[in-house]
């Protein structure tokens, strides 16, 4: 039997491998291969051989030998180890822990480490790669490789079903949506009925991914399963859990990465994407290195949750953190944000800068560089190739996702390489990365300067200048000349006909970090740190900042900005308060979304999300931390927490004098460099409130 296709899931019972693949002709096809897991130890007091023949006649050993591993990253040298094999998954953790108990036993390694990892790697592949493999008519496997991985756009051609659930008692609607999340299919009527239908559509579908939030797919398990209908996975313990080697993924992360954003971060892991696809960048990274080092034949060992600890002053003495250069506040004109591309991960590949060679001579490429490289060379080339594209095609989509999902892994590999919880990590490589990101920082500033450019803000990885006159090429001339003298990747990112620069909130004279607003020559709106970027942020009031800052920006020059801009984003800020007062907002339009980021009763403050997710699960809803509790201010001002709000889905009332302060407050955010303005519009007799605090509180 020959099967091609791409891998969907590894998993384990007794002592065998059960493989999940999907074949384009045959469809999900299970196939079975031997595993007995594995891990190793080093001997104390005796030779490695000595140590094996004590423990050959352990009734849960399979089989033990004596083979030759590397102890660590830095210590490249093989020793002698004990490799020790268990009979059957079902034994291993017991066998490992007697094993660890006894005497001659100095250390054992590499016990912790997922079991879908240690197969994977040993055999050289990774989930959702296309696979090539000849098995018996039982299917057992005779033999298994991996075709050669390259830059397709397009994803594997995984089925995917995205649905949600909304039931209220006995009636109900489950809708299905297509790849981009349109409405597909909807399901309405009796509960009964309705997830009747909807489990008969999942079969003749027949998914390898189902995208729905994980309340929903719970309920729809749960429901299956009382209702005695057709199942196609449980809940347990650890939540839902799928059959098949079908894999869950939360509608929100699919929709940001879309399928191909997903299998270039399942496959960046190296683990399925029923134990992957929903962790942070810290743990898909500990997973990939993992990985690398077993392939090297580095052993592992097991973690301990050790947090290193140091002093005050040799923090202070250790770390200055990235360069920061304070924005200068106010409206600024024909400014270039200039970038430098994917900065930390072309430091650690350019300047070979890994855990084990930060202290040491670096005459060998460090551990970290190659994946690293890899890691980034693709997400460049997806970066890259999506300028190309047409914005509203798939293939702009499928790059945007693939250079999206590596992106997020490349941007926390710099924080996590001086993470306590990462096993490899040290805070030498952490700090050694900031100084010579300061270095490249500071001299590039000095390139500017000597070309006549002024900053105006610098962070970390990028500037913002500005020079009178300035072109879009002067401006690329001078990324040019900063890559040839630091040899790093630089590029204008944006060119703003307008930027603001805003300062804190509760300090004025001071800069804030990240937070600005500005319109390029292009035409697009450029924002950080203000409420239009928040998911917290009513769509309403969203859309109203975005009409400011075109109202106040859509001017010619700055003079006009200051003559007419302030009193067209001020009237559209009042525009947007009267519309709520008349009820001409539909309240979907006053939905705030915001995730439990722990359980509700583990909350000391109730909140308003977590009021409106106590509500939810006095209705039977289930809601646990992560999960998106949708709600609507009513009467925001009451005494009682579950009075001033409601489940965005339940009722039409609306505090409509709390939507008026909350669109004030974001333009207020916009406005803040222009208080004397705002002041001077009222002195010339216009119907304004004399001070922007006294204007935006009321």
């Amino acid at each position: 039997m020959r099967v091609d296709g791409w891998l969907l899931d590894v998993t384990f019972a007794e002592d065998r491998a059960d493989l999940w693949v999907r074949d384009p002709d045959r469809g999900r096809v299970k196939l079975r291969d031997r595993y007995n897991p594995e891990f190793y130890a080093t001997p104390d007091g005796m030779d490695a051989a000595r140590l094996r023949d004590l423990l050959e006649e352990h009734e849960n050993i399979k089989s033990v030998s004596v083979e030759r591993r590397a102890a660590s990253i830095g210590a490249p040298d093989e020793v002698d180890v004990v490799r020790i094999r268990a009979d059957r998954i079902e034994n291993y953790r017991r066998l490992h822990r007697e094993v660890e108990r006894m005497p001659g036993i100095a250390e054992t390694y590499d016990a912790d480490i997922e079991h879908e990892l240690k197969y994977l790697c040993d055999r050289g592949l990774a989930p959702m790669d296309r696979v090539r493999i000849e098995a018996d008519s039982l299917r057992w496997i005779r033999s298994i490789a991996p075709a050669p991985r390259g830059l397709e756009i397009e994803p594997p051609p995984l089925v995917l079903l995205p649905f949600g659930m909304k039931l209220r008692g006995d009636e109900g609607r489950i809708i299905t949506f297509d790849e981009d999340l349109e409405e597909e299919y909807a399901f309405k009527g009796a509960t009964r009925t309705i997830l009747r239908d909807f489990l008969d559509h999942f079969a003749d579908v027949d998914p390898d991914l189902v995208a729905c939030r994980d309340v929903d797919l719970h309920d729809a398990l749960n429901l299956a399963r009382l209702l005695g209908l057709r199942r196609f996975g449980r809940v347990t313990r650890d939540g839902p859990e799928l059959w098949g080697g079908r894999s869950h993924v939360s509608l929100s992360t699919y929709g940001r990465l879309s399928l191909a954003g997903l299998v270039e971060r399942v496959q960046y892991t190296r683990l399925p994407a029923r134990l992957s696809v929903e962790w942070g960048a810290g743990r898909a990274i500990e997973s990939r290195q993992c990985y690398e080092a077993r392939r090297r034949g580095i052993m592992l060992r097991n973690r301990n949750g050790f947090q290193p600890v140091m002093t005050l002053k040799e923090l202070m003495e250790r770390d200055h953190g990235g360069l920061i250069f304070a924005p200068d506040v106010g409206l600024h004109e024909n400014v270039a944000a200039l970038d430098f591309e994917s900065m930390f991960p072309n430091l650690i590949v350019r300047r070979n800068i890994s855990y084990e060679n930060v202290r040491d001579r670096r005459d060998r490429e460090g551990f970290m560089v190659d994946f690293t490289r890899e890691t980034l060379d693709r997400r460049l080339h997806f970066k890259h190739l999506r300028r190309s594209l047409p914005r509203d095609g798939q293939e702009w989509r499928w790059c945007e996702g693939r250079q999206l999902a590596l992106k997020e892994i490349l941007f926390c590999t710099y924080g996590y390489s001086g993470c306590w919880a990462n096993r490899f990590g040290n805070f030498d490589t952490f700090t050694e990365i900031n100084v010579v990101a300061r270095r490249n920082l500071v001299e590039s500033m000095n390139v500017a300067r000597g070309d006549g450019f002024r900053t105006i803000y610098g962070n970390n990885d990028s500037l913002f200048l500005k020079r009178h006159g300035a072109t879009r090429e002067d401006y690329e001339n001078l990324a040019r000349r900063i890559v040839e003298r630091v040899d790093l990747p630089m590029a204008v990112e944006n060119h703003f006909r307008f930027l603001v620069l805003l300062p804190q909130k509760g300090e004025r004279e001071f800069g804030a970090i990240n937070r600005y607003y500005g319109v390029t020559f292009d035409g697009d709106v450029v924002c950080r740190g203000i409420e239009l970027r928040r998911r917290d942020t009513a769509p309403y009031v969203a859309r109203t900042q975005m009409e400011a800052i075109r109202a106040l920006l859509g001017c010619s020059d700055a003079g006009e900005v200051r003559a007419l801009g302030v009193r067209r984003a001020l009237r559209v800020i009042d525009d947007a308060c009267l519309r709520l007062r008349r009820g001409e907002v539909p309240a979907e339009e006053l939905r705030v979304s915001t995730a439990l980021r722990r359980e509700p009763r583990e909350y000391k403050a109730r909140l308003p999300h977590v009021a409106a997710a106590e509500a939810l699960g006095m209705t039977g809803r289930r809601v646990e931390a992560g999960t998106l509790v949708d709600y609507v201010y009513v009467d925001a001002g009451h005494s009682n927490p579950f009075r001033r709000v409601r489940p965005a889905a339940y009722g039409n009332e609306v505090d409509a004098e709390k939507y008026c302060q909350l669109v004030r407050e974001a333009g207020r955010s916009l406005l803040m460099p222009f208080q004397e303005l705002v002041d001077a519009i009222e002195m010339e007799g216009q119907p304004r409130t004399p001070h922007l605090d006294a204007f935006f509180g009321g």
